[in-house]
């Protein structure tokens, strides 16, 4: 019985499906780290709000802190835009500082 050899020749078809393959893995990381930009950027959006109305009242973070009970970590990862406010801290300033919670509304652009 005699085997049969491979040619050296590679299938076209599995050549497309590679480089698809790593071509929509690409994609996929490139939109993963933008969809991280737009989301940290978001959280520092809201930290800039929340800074106007800190100017505004001439008031410190660490006194919003002692106030509201959101930690000072909580304030530092917004404005380094690590994470976004959860709407029930929002909610808490927005009454903290007598403004309407949609003063913290991302504006569109």
């Amino acid at each position: 019985m005699s085997m049969q050899r491979k040619s050296d020749k590679t299938d076209p078809f599995i050549l497309r499906k590679c480089f698809l393959l790593r071509l929509v893995n690409k994609v996929y990381h490139i939109s993963v780290v933008f969809t991280i930009i737009i989301f940290l950027k978001g959280g520092a959006k809201l930290y800039k709000k929340f800074q106007d109305l800190l100017d505004k009242t001439n008031k410190t973070a660490y006194q919003v802190s002692k106030d509201t009970g959101i930690s000072q970590s909580t304030f530092s990862d917004w404005k380094k835009g690590r994470s976004k406010p959860k709407f029930e801290k929002l909610l808490i300033l927005a009454k903290y500082f007598d403004v309407p919670v949609e003063y913290f509304k991302e504006e569109d652009k």
